[in-house]
């Protein structure tokens, strides 16, 4: 059983990658986590320390259990990981309960695999299909180097951080490919 948890900023192919896996896998339990609920910052900060709370109980009861132990990975396409960005830039959150829940749930002692998708900020701007938070360039700048302060600061001891751009182009989707399938122990 492996968690493999698929961050990065809007734009870097997190959709793309999590389908791919899934192809190689009959048995994946698949999560996209979206937008926190709540109408106020502290309700979907509350909401965030719940929701993800309670993800990682349902994974280690899952992790516990034979059968799922033995035939089934999971992906989840976005995680707490991202709240440590969002979070910080537009709730005002301290977000240090994240890691703490990683230490909680022994994340550094599990299979969990964390692949950071990152580009540079111009590139995911040029991309944007509207639906992100800001459209800001010195946004998209901090939320880069806050996933990557993030993907530092996580205990999770399996992580590949990838550059999907080259300039103004996507790099090769095959050699991003073979990387994350070399990453997570995949025979070619």
């Amino acid at each position: 059983m492996k968690l493999i948890i698929i961050e990065g900023p809007d734009r870097t192919g997190k959709d793309t990658l999590s389908k791919f896996l899934m192809d190689k896998e009959e048995n994946t339990i698949y999560r996209h986590f979206t937008v926190p609920r709540g109408n106020s910052n502290r309700e979907k900060i509350a909401w965030q320390k719940y929701s993800f709370d309670e993800e990682f109980e349902l994974f280690n009861k899952l992790w516990n259990n034979f059968y799922f132990k033995v035939n089934t990975n999971f992906i989840w396409n976005r995680s707490h990981i991202g709240e440590h960005v969002y979070g910080n830039l537009y709730r005002n959150s301290d977000t240090k309960w994240i890691f703490n829940l990683e230490k909680k749930h022994q994340f550094d002692k599990r299979n969990v695999f964390l692949i950071l998708l990152t580009a540079d900020a111009e590139f995911t701007l040029g991309k944007d299909d509207g639906y992100s938070l800001s459209d800001k360039l010195e946004d998209r700048k901090t939320e880069i180097k806050l996933f990557e302060e993030a993907f530092e600061k996580s205990y999770i001891k399996n992580k590949l951080k990838i550059k999907i751009n080259e300039g103004n182009d996507y790099a090769s989707k095959a050699n991003i490919q073979d990387e994350v399938l070399q990453f997570l122990g995949y025979e070619f």
